[in-house]
């Protein structure tokens, strides 16, 4: 059994007591609390206190300052529940305590995984670009269940897919490229896939888009290639010269009888 014989506020933080007991002849300090738990536990002055009290009112503590570091780790953004736990854990918190954390901050809905999720997706379809894929994963990684994820990725429709992806394709897609239209097309569709956009919304929005390369535009990128493989294989002569430039330019994307005419004609003799 221990008596408390002082309690006074901390210099640095006027919303925690120090405790201070009689230790056989000397005082010494026991514990600190906040506000909340001395007058819960009504600590005063000539108040005995036993090891199962003692017990609780640590417990109660630990419970006080978790709950705090949490409110003021949320008053910067919504987070998750996931999110919480992890944030409590690397201040190793006891999982008992977070788990009663995450229960109060639920109860008075300052954790929602539900209206996390939802908000969210529509932040990304409103403020960057990205598809569902990658939302998806994002969401993941912040511990939403997969009933949340799908719940809130209903909201981005197939329509807002296409939309956003035909803009993406005739913001990317430049006739002053030196690319060939194909390889365009390739890198442009890569990105949106790699964005977390479905094949099916990718040809659909690329039918839709309607970009074409010009004649003169195609050609000017294969004249461009060609100088640069012209430079590579100009050691080889003939068939073999000839063999390997064609391969070189079809796999830019260049159609094989544009290529044939292209090196068959008055432009190889400016390479």
């Amino acid at each position: 059994m221990a008596v408390i014989t002082r309690i006074s506020a901390q210099q640095k933080n006027d919303e925690r007591f120090n405790i201070f007991i009689q230790k056989g002849t000397k005082e010494e300090f026991a514990f600190s609390v906040d506000a909340d738990v001395l007058i819960k536990f009504q600590l005063q002055k000539g108040m005995e206190i036993d090891e199962k009290e003692w017990e609780e009112i640590i417990e109660e503590d630990e419970y006080r300052k978790a709950f705090n570091n949490a409110l003021h780790y949320l008053s910067f953004r919504m987070r998750t529940a996931h999110e919480i736990k992890a944030f409590l854990e690397k201040k190793e918190v006891p999982q008992q305590t977070i788990k009663r954390v995450l229960e109060k901050l639920s109860e008075y809905d300052f954790v929602n995984d539900k209206t996390f999720a939802a908000a969210l997706v529509k932040s990304r379809m409103n403020t960057s670009f990205k598809g569902p894929g990658m939302i998806r994963q994002e969401l993941k990684k912040k511990g939403i269940s997969e009933q949340h994820t799908e719940e809130a990725l209903n909201q981005f429709s197939f329509e807002e897919q296409l939309e956003a992806s035909i803009k993406f394709i005739q913001k990317q897609f430049s006739s002053r490229a030196k690319r060939s239209e194909k390889e365009q097309k390739q890198r442009i569709a890569q990105q949106l896939q790699q964005k977390g956009f479905m094949w099916e919304v990718i040809e659909m929005a690329f039918q839709e888009a309607k970009i074409s390369q010009s004649v003169e535009d195609e050609k000017e990128a294969l004249l461009t290639h060609a100088r640069k493989a012209h430079q590579k294989y100009k050691k080889y002569t003939g068939y073999e010269y000839e063999s390997r430039m064609k391969r070189f330019l079809y796999s830019k994307g260049f159609d094989s009888d544009v290529i044939s005419e292209m090196l068959s004609g008055d432009e190889l003799n400016d390479l």
